[in-house]
């Protein structure tokens, strides 16, 4: 009897760890050509993780730089060499690393839900189907490749505190919450789960009168590992005199939205969630806790505790609406509060939702008739819908790494595709010259896929950097900021995308050769972009009076089995000799001598 009731209950993990390896097959099957998230991620994450590994600075000193990047970018712009997503980087190649972080995430997600729920929420034995279902729910959501466990190891982060907090914790708990900051982003989620932590804690002594010091201490601990991980960003913060962050002249209000703007935000952020945090809790989700809610009106019944967590949920996405509204500009005078972004308590979404999910499911269950019945349905189509996002329902899938059937649906570039290594090699042989010799800028793609390939940009997507390079670099594209008031705003009151805008491109930075994009009137500086040590131009639009811009077509690339088209053009020399360049005057010698090829193409235009 024991045995027929130990495999009726491990036949729904086996199950689950079935559906979550087809989730995660074809990473593996299809291997760089897999479709590959683009936004915040090939164009940034991806990049800084590989070139941070190749530089050979990964435990380099405080003052070292990275010089492939803006002249040299501090390398404690970057993140910790401590952080186990870098690791993966730093021992194999970046795709593999890439899919061994995915792997590892939507496991970790999956066992840490199934302990929270099983030990702490749903510990029922009849309603093992409901704990394993919502666990797979949740691994099957589309992370954020570069969170690591900042959203997929909550729930484990959370049962290793409750056992902690309840009297009845293992060392493997005190294991988790001290591990848990190497694989996890203290400014994503790190600083907002101490908060929630704290306030639990003050919650428990106000409630009992008796300080838990287990819980303290455990709280302690993950604040102290988070210090010791983030070691580098902690210095830069708060010791590191010399250094100003571009960060500082952050205005995270610009743009400031009125009462019912704010409403409006904040509603959109409760019912669809954020694409970095993503829930998708709209349908399935939310039509299971309507349900509950009527189960527990016609039963006249109360559940405590999800009426708590929908009231949280609604209280978070409250702050997200009206945390840089026009009811709160005054803070938006002190400078951490926008070089800091408060509002990622939203990050906490996911995990609450799913907790919700599985509450409201028990509520079916336990409390109508063919409720088990329901709640199995509730479960295939969370699943089903996961599994499958982006061939059904009407998401937008641009923003997310899907997996599954969603993965073969999804339009974004692979891999490959999007860093055509083959293509870049091509351009590199033409110019024939180190890449540390000269810089380069890019304009109608992400300069991540110059990045990538060994050169030396200008222009880059990146979120710390110092604040002197934003002012030179503005220059260079100062007349067209002018033309473009979203683009200037977007410069001037964030600027993590320091890249050369082009007011007719209206910011997109994806043309590919099916597109054939044109510039008629581009007007940027070259004395500044070649003071800078800029050399070279990659566009992957024709730049149709290039010559007005003292530049010299060398050249189109293309191939077969690449998105791109590449018009390359050189900076020429300003007439009056002026130049303050990084590159040495032999260099600057050869490179005269390179601008045209030994066989020019003739321009497009």
């Amino acid at each position: 009897m024991e045995y027929i009731k130990f495999c009726s209950e491990h036949k729904y993990f086996i199950c689950a760890f079935f559906i979550l390896s087809l989730y995660l097959a074809p990473f593996y099957i299809l291997g760089d050509t897999a479709p590959t998230l683009i936004h915040d991620n090939l164009d940034s994450n991806i990049v800084w993780y590989t070139i941070l590994a190749d530089s050979g600075q990964s435990f380099g000193l405080m003052d070292a730089t990275i010089p492939q990047l803006m002249n040299g970018i501090p390398r404690n712009s970057f993140g910790s060499e401590y952080s186990v997503i870098q690791c993966l980087f730093q021992f194999f190649e970046p795709y593999t690393a890439y899919i061994i972080n995915l792997t590892l995430m939507h496991l970790f997600a999956f066992i840490g839900m199934y302990l929270l729920l099983s030990r702490h929420l749903l510990s029922h034995k009849d309603s093992i189907f409901i704990t394993v279902g919502v666990s797979l729910a949740f691994a099957l959501l589309p992370f954020w490749p570069s969170g690591g466990l900042s959203i997929a190891g909550m729930p484990l982060l959370l049962y290793a505190f409750l056992n902690i907090r309840n009297n009845q914790w293992k060392i493997t708990d005190w294991a988790i919450i001290g591990l848990m900051p190497f694989y996890s982003s203290f400014a994503l989620t790190g600083f907002f789960v101490l908060a929630a932590l704290v306030l639990f804690w003050l919650y428990d002594l106000f409630h009992t009168r008796k300080p838990n010091y287990a819980f303290f201490l455990a709280i302690c601990l993950v604040c102290l590992m988070y210090c010791l991980v983030e070691y580098r960003l902690l210095y830069s913060m708060f010791f590191d005199t010399g250094y100003v962050s571009m960060r500082t002249e952050m205005i995270r209000g610009a743009g400031s939205t009125d009462f019912w703007s704010a409403i409006a935000h904040s509603k959109a952020n409760f019912i669809y969630g954020q694409y970095h945090a993503v829930s998708l809790h709209k349908y399935v989700i939310g039509l299971s806790v309507a349900c509950a809610f009527l189960v527990l009106l016609f039963k006249r019944k109360r559940c405590d505790l999800l009426i708590l967590l929908v009231g949280l949920c609604a209280v978070i996405s409250l702050f997200y609406g009206f945390a840089y509204s026009d009811l709160l500009s005054i803070l938006q005078n002190i400078p951490l509060y926008n070089s800091f972004s408060i509002i990622r308590f939203h990050f906490l979404h996911p995990l609450l939702w799913f907790i919700i999910f599985a509450l409201a499911l028990k509520i079916i269950y336990s409390n109508i008739q063919y409720g088990r019945q329901i709640a199995v349905i509730f479960l295939i189509l969370q699943i089903g819908f996961l599994f499958s996002l982006g061939s059904v329902g009407n998401i937008n899938t641009e923003s997310y790494q899907c997996g599954g059937l969603g993965l073969l649906q999804t339009e974004q570039l692979s891999f490959d595709e999007f860093y055509s290594p083959e293509l870049f090699a091509e351009i590199n042989d033409s110019i024939q010259l180190p890449r540390e010799s000269y810089r380069i800028v890019s304009i109608g793609m992400h300069p991540a896929i110059s990045q990538y390939n060994g050169f030396y940009t200008l222009d880059m997507y990146h979120v710390n950097y110092p604040l002197s390079y934003k002012h030179s670099f503005r220059l260079i594209i100062e007349k067209e900021l002018g033309k473009n008031e979203n683009h200037q705003e977007c410069f001037d009151t964030w600027g993590g995308r320091c890249y050369i805008f082009v007011s007719e491109l209206d910011g997109n930075s994806m043309y590919t050769r099916d597109i054939n994009g044109s510039v008629q009137n581009l007007e940027i500086n070259s004395q500044v972009l070649y003071d800078m040590g800029g050399r070279y131009i990659f566009s992957a639009v024709d730049i149709q009076n290039y010559q007005e811009n003292n530049l010299d077509f060398i050249g189109t690339f293309e191939r077969d089995d690449s998105p791109w088209k590449i018009r390359v053009y050189s900076v020429k020399k300003p007439a009056d000799n002026t130049s303050n360049s990084i590159i040495s005057s032999a260099d600057d010698e050869n490179l005269q001598n390179k601008q045209q090829p030994s066989h020019p193409v003739e321009h497009p235009s």
